[in-house]
């Protein structure tokens, strides 16, 4: 049997099949969700961003990221702008030349679940391009096998925020999944992903969740902060902010690069 379609199984909250009327319906309950005329599609959010679903998320950014004009992407934009390219013109032989943007600048990624792949995708080649580059990610935990192992390779600094959260409220249903993308330092270990101090400040916003006293935006400020700090040491202090072990075998190794 061939009908030329793909079929997705995707797993959503027990909340959401609540307030849905699935779970009632299986009761004999016939007044809720769907069932007391509430359209199905509001409980289908597939299609939406996160800033789509829940305004207020972009200003909570905004502030921690103290950018008041940051915007999210739009699916055209992470074709271009995403890869760091404001403009260009044509030279005196008519080749396209294009203008890049300035340094350190700052982009928010808010790719609705259903194709948050191909907006991944993009980031990670944009990342390449202009290694000093900063990028904010945030996404619904919805049909996440199809992009969560892309998120996973592109985040330095990942977390989890719980719905009825400050920032996310209950009736998101699942999970906002938000990562931070920093620039690449300029020495080792050049990529900041699976250092100790990041792994704390990891923890340190689970903590915050569970207790549910704060919005982790003191945390995510202190992050930004560290590649600029970072810049300004020698190597072997930065490993030391970073909390990473001593590098003593490579002290052992002889530079071998002008041989031959």
């Amino acid at each position: 049997m061939d009908y030329n379609l793909t079929i997705h199984l995707i797993h959503v909250a027990g909340t959401r099949m609540i307030a849905q009327g699935t779970d009632g319906g299986s009761r004999g309950s016939l007044l809720e969700g769907v069932l007391s005329g509430k359209p199905m599609l509001d409980f289908v959010d597939l299609g939406k961003s996160a800033v789509e679903r829940h305004e207020p998320l972009l200003e909570w950014i905004r502030e921690w990221t103290n950018d008041p004009t940051l915007c999210p992407l739009t699916p055209e934009e992470w074709f271009v702008e995403g890869h760091g390219i404001c403009g260009g013109q044509e030279d005196d032989a008519g080749v396209w030349i294009p203008k890049h943007e300035k340094p350190n600048q700052m982009h928010l990624w808010c790719p609705p679940p259903a194709v948050a792949d191909a907006a991944l995708e993009e980031l990670l080649k944009a990342r390449h391009k202009r290694t000093d580059t900063y990028h904010i990610i945030a996404i619904p935990r919805l049909m996440a096998p199809r992009w969560r192992r892309l998120y996973l390779k592109a985040c330095d600094f990942s977390c989890e925020i719980p719905a009825g959260s400050v920032q996310w409220p209950s009736n998101m249903f699942e999970p906002l999944w938000l990562g931070v993308v920093l620039p690449f330092t300029h020495h080792r270990p050049w990529q900041l992903k699976r250092a100790p101090l990041l792994l704390e400040l990891e923890r340190e916003m689970r903590q915050v969740f569970r207790d549910g006293q704060a919005d982790g935006g003191h945390i995510l400020r202190q992050l930004l902060q560290l590649n600029p700090r970072l810049c300004k040491l020698p190597e072997s202090v930065a490993r030391a902010v970073l909390r990473m072990p001593r590098d003593e075998l490579r002290s052992k190794i002889p530079n071998q690069g002008d041989e031959g």
